[in-house]
């Protein structure tokens, strides 16, 4: 009796930890290279042990055959990978918005880690990733994250078969909409740099002797980074805003 219960704790125990450990993986600010991996395994295992009684009701029964375990546990990964998949096409909002912002001030050939992205980015890229996963922190939308985790049980029951579609639909709205918040929230710098090149397109042919991109380039990168400065503030706000609203639909209402 006593194995048979042992047996099943460890079933429902590490079918808990596959949701859990597959998003955590990818969520921002924690799934980065810059943290240990040991300290994140020790995370979510330690939020799946805590979670296993809570969620003990909505867990499958233990299947009759090894195959049936490892279906269930890959749809289990998939649907963790899925939520940890939502969360880093939310910051790539600031990726697509540093990259454009770089190319109009330009500070495109400045570059620098990137630890949300994991890879080297412009410059501007790897600072507004660095603020806008500060001010998740801050404002403790982190919470939001495991949240929709924890409570994706209610929506995505376990040890049913993902649904792939509506997976991938909501993945593509998510790269859409980063795409777009992006040229929203770099629109004055975009404007700004569209004039600018052409100003000094018709200077060059006016004065075809001044170095205009030699003498134009101090003024460039002045105007550019204070317009960023001006407008920082309110595209960090939209962001967190755009963050919450999206994490939202994961949690049950009330």
């Amino acid at each position: 009796m006593l194995s048979e219960l042992l047996q099943l704790d460890i079933y429902r125990f590490f079918l808990v930890f596959a949701r859990i450990g597959a998003a955590m993986m990818l969520l921002p600010g924690i799934g980065g290279q810059l943290v240990s991996t040991r300290i994140r395994l020790l995370l979510a295992l330690a939020i799946a042990a805590l979670m296993v009684p809570a969620l003990a009701p909505l867990l499958p029964p233990t299947p009759s055959s090894p195959a049936g375990v490892l279906r269930v546990l890959a749809g289990e990964v998939l649907i963790g990978l899925f939520l940890g998949s939502v969360t880093t096409f939310l910051m790539s909002i600031i990726n697509v918005t540093g990259a454009i912002i770089g190319f109009m001030t330009g500070l495109t050939n400045a570059f620098s880690f990137d630890p949300i992205a994991e890879q080297q980015s412009s410059l501007l890229t790897g600072f507004l990733a660095n603020i806008a996963m500060l001010a998740v922190f801050s404002t403790d939308l982190h919470h939001l994250m495991f949240r929709a985790v924890i409570e994706s049980y209610t929506l995505f029951q376990a040890g049913a078969p993902p649904p792939l579609g509506d997976f991938a639909e909501t993945l593509s709205h998510l790269l859409t909409t980063a795409f777009r918040f992006g040229l929203q929230f770099s629109a004055p710098l975009l404007v700004f740099g569209l004039v600018f090149y052409t100003g000094l397109g018709l200077l060059s042919r006016l004065v075809p002797q001044i170095q205009v991109f030699f003498v134009a380039m101090p003024v460039q990168l002045l105007i550019g980074l204070a317009m960023l400065m001006a407008a920082l503030g309110t595209m960090i706000s939209l962001f967190l805003r755009e963050f919450e609203n999206t994490l939202i639909p994961f949690l049950p209402p009330g």
